[in-house]
């Protein structure tokens, strides 16, 4: 099965809920969990595919700042948010590490996932601002209003000729 390889970051903890907390992490010794992010892929597909692959694989990609849930972020598919760039790669440099100690790499089940695909994809994704991002969506919605207009009015044009066939059904009925 062919995956999509897109991640995001995922803030373990939101922005808003660290600058409310930061100081009583800082008393507290954890103020460096705050600024903690995991991967997460956008596909369920895959996702779901590294949950099926050995215990080893799956604690690899763990151990590297992966997780196994869904995110997506909003950037289209070979992009992603220019703010997670410097995370993205720690997690890929982990994971290329964390490799090294797997006994047996390449005799393991990964799931289905195919690390050459996602390299390929690591390598060839790129960074797009908030800007870009939000003038996108903004795209997006305004032309599905667009085709919801048109569907509405479509919907109403058929109705209307229903209406007019069983009219005239009925006219010559009587």
């Amino acid at each position: 099965m062919s995956y999509s390889y897109d991640f995001d970051m995922f803030s373990v903890m939101p922005d808003e809920v660290q600058q409310e907390f930061q100081g009583f992490l800082n008393e507290i010794g954890m103020a460096h969990t705050a600024t903690q992010q995991v991967a997460l892929f956008r596909d369920p597909g895959l996702a779901e595919a590294l949950r099926s692959a050995d215990e080893e694989i799956k604690q690899m990609f763990l151990d590297s700042g992966f997780g196994f849930n869904v995110c997506h972020s909003g950037a289209p598919e070979g992009r992603f948010p220019a703010r997670d760039e410097n995370a993205r790669n720690a997690c890929v440099s982990r994971l290329a590490k964390n490799m090294g100690k797997v006994e047996n790499l390449k005799d393991r089940d990964w799931g289905g996932f195919d690390i050459v695909a996602f390299l390929d994809y690591f390598q060839s994704a790129e960074p797009m601002d908030e800007v870009e991002i939000t003038a996108l969506h903004q795209d997006l919605a305004r032309q599905a209003r667009k085709y919801k207009m048109r569907r509405r009015m479509a919907q109403v044009g058929l109705a209307l000729g229903c209406t007019m066939v069983v009219g005239a059904a009925a006219a010559m009925v009587l």
